[in-house]
């Protein structure tokens, strides 16, 4: 393997170990360090490491840091510098490639994926095109950022109007239904048939606390079915008004309901909330 060694940077011991170990077994020399700084001050011990492999979160100095400080100190013929990361999104890829990194490992890769990748570095030559390959990865992951960011924000778009969508025809179907109901049908009971409603019809709007919340008081905003007031008190009381009697007798109403909301969606999801197991 020749004897100039890697420079390895990992703050965690085990995993130190476990690299080191698998290097050395194939017959590589490994300084070891446990963050950035002391990864630097390796270099002023062998100023021409085989490579050097930096765990990108590392206290003290992290592994981007010491990375741009590296490719300050070398000179034309830089070695090859790899991370190590826990983080696969295109964002977190191209901090380590624009930091001077040549290559990225992924810490869940089997170690033999990991070994491999060391050995393509190692070989004489491998960063003859190392700038060019490198911005051309950039780029390429620039792009992959790009369109990640725009269907985040076209998912959020999706929720948003599929929520508010929910809304307009439960909404619609509690006004053309409220006669049903005599004014002096209890509050609870009026709030369980909503809740049973949503449950079936929208269980999206159950997916977090949160979500629930704000679905619900933004179904009592547009149908007036429930007092404001009534329902916000309700609402902060869930866990203590979901086993009562009234508001079980509405929501199984609500449940039963459901189906004339004319919903498409709540045939294939309406056995998602039977057990009434929202996390509120």
């Amino acid at each position: 393997m020749g004897a100039r060694p890697i420079i390895l940077a990992e703050d965690n011991d085990k995993l130190r170990r476990v690299y080191a170990d698998m290097l050395e077994a194939v017959g590589y020399s490994v300084m070891r360090a446990s963050d950035g700084a002391q990864a630097i001050a390796l270099l002023h011990k062998i100023v021409n490491p085989h490579l050097i492999i930096l765990d990108v979160m590392m206290p003290n100095m992290n592994g981007i840091e010491a990375c741009t400080r590296i490719r300050n100190m070398q000179g034309p013929k830089p070695c090859p510098i790899l991370f190590l990361t826990a983080l696969d999104q295109p964002e977190n890829i191209l901090e380590c490639l624009r930091a001077g990194g040549d290559d990225y490992l992924m810490k869940s890769a089997p170690l033999a994926e990991i070994l491999e990748r060391v050995r393509y570095w190692s070989r004489k030559g491998s960063v003859d095109d190392g700038t060019g390959r490198r911005d051309k990865a950039i780029k390429a992951l620039e792009a992959l950022a790009a369109d990640s960011r725009e269907a985040n924000c076209l998912n959020v778009a999706a929720e948003v109007s599929a929520d508010q969508l929910a809304v307009d025809q439960l909404a619609a179907f509690l006004a053309r239904n409220a006669a049903a109901f005599g004014d002096e049908t209890a509050a609870l009971y009026r709030f369980g048939y909503m809740v049973g409603l949503v449950e079936a019809c929208a269980p999206a709007a159950g997916k977090t606390a949160a979500d629930f919340t704000r679905f619900m008081r933004n179904l009592v905003l547009r149908s007036n079915f429930v007092d404001r007031n009534e329902a916000d008190a309700l609402l902060d009381n869930y866990r203590h008004i979901a086993d009562e009697s009234q508001f079980r007798d509405g929501w199984e109403r609500g449940r039963g309901d459901a189906a004339d909301v004319g919903m498409p969606q709540i045939a294939r999801l309406n056995d998602r909330f039977n057990d009434r197991s929202v996390a509120r």
